[in-house]
């Protein structure tokens, strides 16, 4: 009885393990820029999502002609139930003499910032920065 004992070389092995890390080079360079992007558009959704918390809360507490809510000031008030201990920011309103609303958001998670913008905010308005959103209400 005559047993084949054929295995790998190592030629054949190496080859394999290159071309697997061709592959895996390819796929992350290809995911790294999505799941950046994708990123940058949920903390523009939560932008506004808080912009929308703070109508409600201006409406509430109407009486003046501007206001500006800090994210714990948003998060006290009930209006949002997500507690993300890295976000910080505010979020200003002015109401103008012909009655439209003027809205600015500050807002970052501790990787990506919005500084400044007005609402309707894009991943477009979303820029890399580790610092904190630091502009507070009474700075505004």
């Amino acid at each position: 009885m005559k047993l084949n004992k054929r295995g790998f070389t190592l030629v054949e092995l190496l080859s394999v393990i290159v071309i697997l890390s061709v592959i895996v080079l390819i796929a992350t360079n290809a995911v790294v820029p999505m799941a950046d992007s994708a990123r940058k558009q949920v903390l523009a959704m939560e932008a506004n999502t808080l912009v929308k918390a703070a109508q409600t809360l201006y409406i509430q507490d109407s009486g003046s002609t501007s206001a500006c809510y800090s994210y714990d000031e948003l998060l006290d008030s009930g209006l949002i139930e997500k507690d993300d201990e890295n976000y910080t920011g505010s979020i200003s309103i002015e109401v103008g003499e012909d009655g439209a609303y003027t809205y600015k958001i500050w807002l970052s998670n501790g990787q990506y910032m919005i500084n400044g913008v007005n609402p309707d905010v894009t991943s477009d308005d979303v820029e890399a920065s580790a610092s904190e959103a630091s502009t507070t209400c009474s700075a505004n």
